[in-house]
């Protein structure tokens, strides 16, 4: 009678929030389609894209290998306590079983899970059943690697573009002027600690010109190029001394080393933007005749 109390206790304080599943994001990104960002609800037992288990390797590689987007990018994880009657389609209705804690397989304080992977070809796969302490013992490698990326570009701060603007003695009013930003060449930058360790690529994304006139860009992604081929213009319709400005916004590409395996590149999640000043003079067009 006091077994059956310690059980009945205890399944009541593990099935006091029921568990869910929710709908995956989107995870759209560099090379067709890679997972940028791993969402993890350890209370709900809901996972995306890569995941691990320290002491069960076998559960990264089946991520690793998993989905039909690189890097698990459609990857959806339901665990779901070992029960007969639990369905990872009906997740808000679990509940608890003897043979899901006193499993042979598993030591004492863990449960016995079923972990079901959901993808773009299937629903709802059984991969793996596994012994834990709970839903936390899983590790959402994405998402950790996802917030480290966002705290590193917090802390950059990126250089001055290398800045032209042509003719560069000056621009005759009612002609166009051509500009364009080069970047410096970055090399990857490694970062983070413990067992997921990160290696970024910083670039500028995008940039908005503000030419002086009252006049902008808008967001683009050219960089321009020197006449002729030169695509980023702007024509100032009266002489004098112009001071503009560009924005550069920053973003990247980083892979994640987790177990002895390198996955990505991902997209950088969160940019870093820095506005940088420029001055340009135009002059008056005069007009001259010649003769024939």
């Amino acid at each position: 009678m006091r077994r059956l109390l310690a059980l009945v206790a205890m399944f009541s304080i593990a099935f006091l929030t029921p568990a869910s599943a929710s709908g995956g994001q989107d995870c759209g990104g560099l090379h067709g389609g890679t997972c940028t960002q791993v969402v993890g609800n350890q209370q709900q037992a809901d996972f995306e894209g890569l995941i691990m288990v320290p002491g069960a390797p076998g559960v990264l590689d089946t991520a690793a290998h998993s989905g039909t987007k690189p890097g698990c990018g459609d990857c959806e994880w339901t665990l779901i306590v070992a029960c007969l009657r639990n369905d990872p389609n009906q997740a808000d209705d679990q509940g608890g079983c003897t043979g899901a804690a006193e499993s042979a397989h598993c030591t004492r304080g863990q449960l016995l899970y079923r972990l079901f992977l959901t993808t773009d070809a299937a629903r709802n796969q059984l991969v793996d059943t596994l012994c834990l302490g709970g839903p936390s013992d899983v590790v959402p490698v994405g998402e950790q690697a996802a917030l480290d990326v966002q705290r590193y570009l917090k802390d950059v701060t990126p250089p001055n573009l290398d800045l032209h603007v042509s003719p560069p003695k000056g621009v005759p009013a009612g002609m166009p002027a051509y500009f364009w930003v080069r970047a410096p060449q970055f090399d990857p930058v490694p970062f983070g600690n413990g067992q997921i360790t990160e290696t970024i690529t910083i670039k500028p994304a995008r940039y908005d010109w503000t030419w002086g006139d009252s006049n902008a860009s808008g967001w683009t992604t050219d960089a321009g190029a020197p006449y002729p081929n030169g695509t980023l213009t702007h024509t100032y319709d009266v002489s004098g001394t112009y001071a503009g400005h560009v924005v550069t916004e920053w973003g990247g590409t980083y892979t994640i080393t987790v177990a002895g395996q390198t996955f990505g590149p991902y997209d950088a999640i969160g940019t870093v933007t820095k506005r940088q000043p420029f001055s340009t003079t135009v002059l008056e067009a005069h007009s001259t005749l010649v003769s024939h």
